[in-house]
């Protein structure tokens, strides 16, 4: 696994850089990037979900913006009226689109604006306008795996034709939900896990938590991500994953024991429909986690798992064998559609209940 954040800043760096907790091969590319000239019109970041990327891509933004700081530099002095606007969330040159909340779509007038003000709105007409205050404007797109077809080609042709002084940087948790049109026009920076003294420190200085060892407890049942840990502190959540785990790990999967026990501790969590459908949407983060380990394991990158339940799964399994692996595959896609439309507008016990079956169908597919 690529643990990029296995270090903490362990090599003198800018001082804004200094507060980012391990991607130092990320700090140290875009400094070799703007050292040689050679920062491109659009870059995609990359990886799992709650590692760090957005914090990253708005530092980023920040040096980029910093008239104080040299061209060839990855730096910004933090005290200028830009950098300050930065710390607020105002500059006028920063340009900033994400899910809104409780959607899993970003909307097609987020890009180009709604019916009655369609290409006169939205970030892709506004990346075309001039500077306001710095040399150049700067364009973030959080969950950019997260489009329609409309908005995959309003991207597209802001991409293809890239106005002057911009610079876009898209985040993504997956790099095959980008499209092949999208991904080509961009410069590809990809991003791993955190380490686990990483993810302890983050959730101590969040304040959710003051106890060091609950923190590192959470910290390691994250997989190297801050967003699952700090789901982690919740006590129902951790039995939410024990018992999702416990049910995939036999395989094939018993359906209604995995849906009785499942949906049982996931109506512990929270009984408004907003917080179900988020701790729905857990069940489907968990699912890919599980999934992926076991993944892993099969295709011999990894020779074990530090959870007991993902190596129960693969000593039914055949490991190296391609078949199998494309059998996971399938499960693990069918786990990533969940997460990324969380069962829609039906009900939930009864969406889960499909997602379940769906994942029992293919486990029971015969494999040569």
């Amino acid at each position: 696994m690529d643990r990029t954040g296995d270090r903490i800043m362990s090599e003198p760096g800018p001082t804004i850089w200094s507060r980012l907790r391990g991607h130092e091969d990320q700090v140290r590319h875009f400094g070799s990037v703007l050292a040689a000239g050679r920062l491109g019109h659009a870059h995609l970041l990359v990886g799992p979900d709650g590692v760090g990327k957005l914090t990253f891509a708005r530092m980023l933004a920040t040096c980029l913006l910093c008239p104080r700081t040299p061209a060839s530099e990855l730096d910004a002095c933090g005290n200028c009226p830009s950098c300050k606007q930065m710390a607020a969330g105002s500059h006028p040159d920063l340009l900033e689109v994400g899910l809104p909340e409780g959607k899993n779509i970003i909307p097609i007038s987020a890009l180009v604006g709604d019916r009655d003000s369609r290409g006169r709105a939205g970030l892709c007409y506004d990346i075309s306008l001039s500077p306001m205050e710095s040399t150049r404007r700067v364009a973030i797109l959080d969950a950019a795996d997260h489009l329609a077809q409309d908005g995959y080609s309003a991207l597209l042709k802001t991409l293809e034709e890239p106005p002057a002084d911009s610079i876009m940087i898209l985040v993504a948790g997956s790099e095959s939900d980008i499209r092949d049109t999208i991904r080509s026009r961009c410069q590809l920076v990809r991003f791993g896990p955190l380490a686990t003294n990483d993810v302890t420190e983050l959730l101590l200085l969040s304040g959710e938590t003051a106890d060091r060892q609950e923190a590192l407890e959470a910290a390691e049942l994250s997989d190297g991500s801050i967003a699952t840990a700090l789901a982690m502190l919740n006590p129902d959540m951790r039995t939410l994953r024990d018992t999702l785990f416990e049910c995939l790990s036999q395989f094939p999967l018993d359906t209604r024991t995995l849906t009785e026990e499942v949906v049982a501790s996931w109506e512990t969590l929270g009984t408004d429909s907003h917080s179900k459908r988020i701790n729905a949407t857990w069940i489907a983060r968990f699912a890919i986690e599980f999934y992926r380990s076991v993944l892993r394991i099969l295709a011999e990158i990894d020779t074990d798992s530090p959870m007991a339940q993902v190596n129960r799964a693969c000593a039914t399994l055949k490991t190296g064998d391609r078949e199998t692996m494309d059998l996971v595959g399938l499960m693990l896609d069918r786990c990533a559609e969940a997460e990324r439309d969380p069962m829609g507008n039906v009900m939930l016990p009864l969406a889960l209940e499909a997602f379940f079956s769906d994942l029992g169908r293919l486990s029971r597919r015969p494999v040569a």
